[in-house]
């Protein structure tokens, strides 16, 4: 389970980093550009996922903010260029990889409990987290896919299958 696991996680950086690539191609004002199909924009779709991604780490972590804080640390406002975002997005990998690396086998499948803000408790299966983080980003990353194949930087064929395969 554990080897499945750092592999769902290595498909999804890889994925990221074919997205970010593509992205790159673009002007910053294009980064920014409202997409009427969306009703957002590719820096909104990104820093979303991000924001997933490192919510999850923080609560790995023993940190789970309050609504407010929230709402302040997860503002994709704050990314006004590609790098700016890009950079955080490493380091919340690297973070995440390094958790991963130090679990094993009973760990990966044991279960993890955590409070929100509201008081609410939570219980999942670590594998679970990992797998929901690769799909969810698997269901941006598909938005991002569109729209830059639309703007005429389509990223290729991003399916787990081709990954596996490279």
């Amino acid at each position: 389970m554990k080897a499945y696991t750092e592999q769902l996680m290595e498909y999804n950086y890889w994925a990221n980093g074919l997205i970010v690539k593509h992205v790159e191609k673009l002007t910053a004002d294009q980064f920014l550009e409202q997409i009427p199909l969306f009703k957002t924009n590719l820096r909104d779709i990104m820093s979303h996922t991000l924001f997933a991604e490192w919510s999850w780490l923080k609560r790995f972590e023993g940190s789970e903010m309050t609504r407010e804080e929230r709402r302040e640390f997860f503002n994709a406002e704050k990314y006004s260029t590609l790098p700016q975002l890009v950079d955080d997005w490493l380091d919340v990998e690297l973070r995440l990889r390094a958790f991963l690396a130090k679990m094993d086998e009973e760990q990966i499948g044991s279960l993890f409990r955590f409070t929100i803000h509201d008081g609410r408790v939570f219980e999942y299966r670590y594998v679970d987290i990992f797998t929901q983080l690769a799909f969810h980003g698997m269901q941006h990353r598909s938005e991002c896919a569109a729209i830059l194949t639309e703007m005429g930087h389509s990223p290729g064929n991003i399916d787990y299958i081709v990954f596996t395969q490279r």
